[in-house]
């Protein structure tokens, strides 16, 4: 069974001179990713922009174009099995070739700033996919929060343009970090479908980067997708720091009931998560694939959601 997964963290955490994808202390290696039977992964470049003083945060910008010329150099090091992917052609052709397609993605297009035109020079970078926030305000909305008057709030001026212009030049738009608020202006103004690339459900376990029944139905019908995460706070609220295969077919399951399997996808959130985790790395995806054939999920569901569903919303952005 192939799959694609929609986040992980580990490109941004290699930080140590003679990691690359293979010979590294995280979740994520090559070995893991082929044993696993990956399609398509997802790296993500992580700067939390938030932390930085405003002054100072065209250190952010900086940061981003430091983590895009090391997965530059990953990919051109691990050539022989990887290769990036930035169009429907770049998707088929990994699989004809049998190597596993490279997605880079930004968590918190906050980098840019407010200069609209640096959306261009992202995508140049070859970022496919983007989250508008991390967990702080700037300049384009606000963040998810346990803060209810934060989480009412939606997108900014800015933000309303920097999603028109993602559509514009096929950046899937990513609302797994933002406030409701901003979430429901997304589904409204965006002209293409969005992802929320790792996040689950709020109805099972109250974090509020999880999704609503009502969100989830709404991601649905604009024909975007939601990525099962993989983190112990995101699955259950039991508070043991434990990630289990059945908490995760538990959210499979209330994700299909709520918006139909079309829905369905894969976000590990790998090495952004900590925890005692069943599926530890890419290597026990066949493990959660045979769960979920034995709760009763039919076949063609759980391909709907390791692959085709992703390979949809790539096809109507790109």
């Amino acid at each position: 069974m192939n799959y694609i997964d929609l986040h992980s963290d580990t490109i941004t955490m290699l930080r140590y001179p003679k990691e690359d994808l293979q010979n590294n202390r995280r979740m994520v290696k090559i070995s893991a990713l082929q044993q696993g039977g990956a399609m398509i992964q997802c790296f993500s470049d992580f700067v939390p922009t938030g932390h930085y003083p405003k002054p100072l945060r065209e250190i952010s910008w900086k940061t981003f174009q430091r983590i895009a010329d090391k997965k530059d150099a990953l990919l051109a090091l691990h050539a022989d099995c990887l290769m990036p992917v930035l169009d429907t052609e770049d998707i088929v052709l990994c699989r004809d070739i049998g190597k596993i397609g490279v997605i880079f993605t930004s968590e918190d297009l906050g980098v840019i700033g407010s200069d609209l035109k640096k959306i261009d020079r992202v995508y140049r970078r070859g970022v496919r996919i983007a989250s508008l926030t991390w967990n702080h305000e700037n300049d384009l909305g606000f963040p998810n929060s346990k803060k209810a008057w934060v989480m009412q709030k939606g997108l900014k001026p800015f933000g309303l343009q920097a999603v028109r212009r993602m559509n514009e030049l096929g950046i899937v738009v990513d609302v797994s970090h933002l406030s409701d608020g901003g979430f429901w202006d997304v589904i409204h103004y965006s002209k293409k479908p969005v992802a929320a690339t790792h996040s689950n459900c709020r109805a099972l376990a109250g974090h509020p980067r999880n999704l609503t029944d009502e969100m989830i139905k709404a991601l649905a019908d604009k024909g975007g997708v939601m990525g099962l995460n993989f983190a112990p706070a995101f699955l259950s609220e039991r508070g043991d720091g434990r990630s289990l295969i059945q908490d995760m077919v538990r959210h499979a399951h209330h994700i299909r009931n709520v918006g139909g399997s079309d829905v369905l996808a894969i976000g590990t959130d790998f090495d952004g998560i900590r925890g005692k985790l069943e599926i530890a790395d890419p290597s026990g995806m066949t493990r959660l694939f045979d769960a979920l054939k034995k709760s009763g999920f039919p076949e063609s569901d759980i391909e709907n959601m390791f692959y085709r569903n992703v390979l949809r919303v790539l096809k109507e952005n790109w």
